[in-house]
C-alpha cells in the first residue's frame, strides 16, 4: 500500500469515527438531594440529557407488571382508539394493547422509544404510548370488520401502583429537569427512583428510606403469620419446660 492510499484510508476512518461520535447520545442522568431521608420528606430531583421540551414521568420502586388493565379506551369512528392507562410511568418497551380484529384477538406493542408496532404488517397505520402519562393512541388501516377495545398490559413501578403519585415534570429546551417528589410512606430501605419521558429515555438512582415506622409488606401477611407460629411454639416450649421442672421439683 503507497502512502497515499494509506493516507486516504485513515483519513476515511478517522472521518467516520468522528461522525459517530458526534451522533451518540449521552445517557440520561438524574440526581437526588438528599439520597436518604423519611417518609413526607421532600427531594429535589434534576437530570440531564433527556428529550428537549418534553416531559419525564417518576417511579419508585422495582418494576411491577401490570396485566389486563382495562383503563380508559376511547374508539373515534371505525378505526381510531385513544385512552390512557389506570398507572404510569410504563417502562419504555414493555406496553401492549390487546383488540378484537372480528373475531379474532390481537395486538400492538411498543418499541421502546413511543411508537407502536405490530407482529403482522398491514393493520396499523399509526400508534404511539406517552410512558410519562400512559396516554395510548392509534389509528387501523380502514377495514369491514368490527374492531373492538381490549386491555393494556405493561410495566409500571411497585410504589406508584400502591399508594403514591409523583408528578409530571417537564424538561427545558436542553433536555433539563429540575423538581421536587416527596417521600412515599413506605417502610425503611433502599429503592430504586426511574425516570423516564416521552421517547423512552431512562434514568435512576437510589433513595434510601429511614426512620419509616410503616411494616415491610412482606411481613403484613406470610411473614407475620410465620412469627406468630414461632412466637406459639416457644411460649409452648417455655411453658411446658417451667411445667416439666415443676414436676420434678415436687417429685
Amino acid at each position: 500500500m503507497n502512502k497515499r492510499v494509506l493516507i486516504l484510508t485513515m483519513l476515511f476512518f478517522l472521518t467516520v469515527f468522528i461522525a459517530s461520535v458526534s451522533i451518540i447520545k449521552a445517557a440520561s442522568v438524574i440526581v437526588l438531594t438528599p439520597t436518604s431521608g423519611e417518609p413526607d420528606d421532600s427531594v429535589d430531583v434534576e437530570g440531564t440529557d433527556f428529550a428537549a421540551s418534553t416531559t419525564v414521568g417518576i417511579g419508585w420502586g422495582p418494576p411491577v407488571a401490570v396485566v389486563d388493565d382495562p383503563g380508559t379506551v376511547t374508539k373515534v369512528g371505525d378505526v381510531e382508539f385513544y385512552g390512557t392507562t389506570s398507572q404510569y410511568p410504563i417502562e419504555p418497551g414493555s406496553f401492549e394493547w390487546t383488540y378484537m380484529y372480528g373475531g379474532q384477538e390481537l395486538w400492538f406493542f411498543d418499541d421502546g422509544n413511543g411508537a407502536l408496532e405490530e407482529l403482522t404488517v398491514g393493520r396499523l397505520d399509526s400508534g404511539t404510548i406517552n410512558y410519562t402519562s400512559g396516554y395510548f393512541h392509534c389509528i387501523l388501516q380502514p377495514t369491514t370488520r368490527t374492531i373492538t377495545a381490549g386491555e393494556f398490559s405493561y410495566t409500571t413501578y411497585y410504589f406508584n401502583s400502591i399508594n403514591s403519585t409523583f408528578p409530571i415534570l417537564s424538561t427545558d429546551g436542553s433536555g433539563t429537569i429540575t423538581g421536587q417528589i416527596t417521600v412515599p410512606q413506605i417502610w425503611n430501605g433502599t429503592e430504586t427512583v426511574t425516570v423516564i419521558d416521552e421517547a423512552g429515555n431512562v434514568a435512576t438512582s437510589d433513595f434510601t428510606v429511614e426512620g419509616s415506622d410503616v411494616i415491610p409488606e412482606p411481613l403484613t401477611i406470610g411473614a407475620l403469620v410465620l412469627l406468630s407460629s414461632a412466637a406459639l411454639v416457644v411460649s409452648v416450649y417455655w411453658l411446658r419446660k417451667k411445667h416439666t421442672n415443676k414436676m420434678l421439683k415436687f417429685s
